[in-house]
């Protein structure tokens, strides 16, 4: 098997509910990989659905209100034993289960 620099991790909002658990490795600031959804609250189901079909469909027009709406979220990425990085340009797609994000600084290296 590959090293590969795969990190385990998950996302929460700022109250500190789970969004989902996460398996991304960086390139920069921007973190991308899987996600699973089965321990998200149903109205963030439902936010990331929609801005799922709205990047699918193409309606850029409603992009941007949803993009606040995830925003508003307070996004947070955490992995075991470090604190908490604040998360920015959170897109999940729930039906590919694919997730990207950026945090504010670039990844350090981690050994798994």
């Amino acid at each position: 098997m590959m090293a590969s620099s795969r990190l385990e991790g998950q996302l929460s909002d700022a109250q500190g509910k789970l969004i989902g658990r996460v398996s991304v490795s960086a390139e920069g600031s921007l973190w991308s990989g899987d996600i699973d959804l089965s321990g998200a609250a149903p109205g963030i189901m439902s936010l990331f659905t929609e801005f799922e079909e709205l990047v699918n469909d193409q309606v850029l027009s409603l992009l941007d209100d949803m993009e606040t709406q995830v925003a508003r979220l307070g996004p947070r990425f955490r992995v075991a034993g470090e604190e908490a990085l604040p998360v920015e340009d959170l897109q999940i797609y729930p039906a590919q289960r694919e997730v990207s994000f950026r945090t504010p600084h670039a990844a350090r290296e981690v050994t798994p």
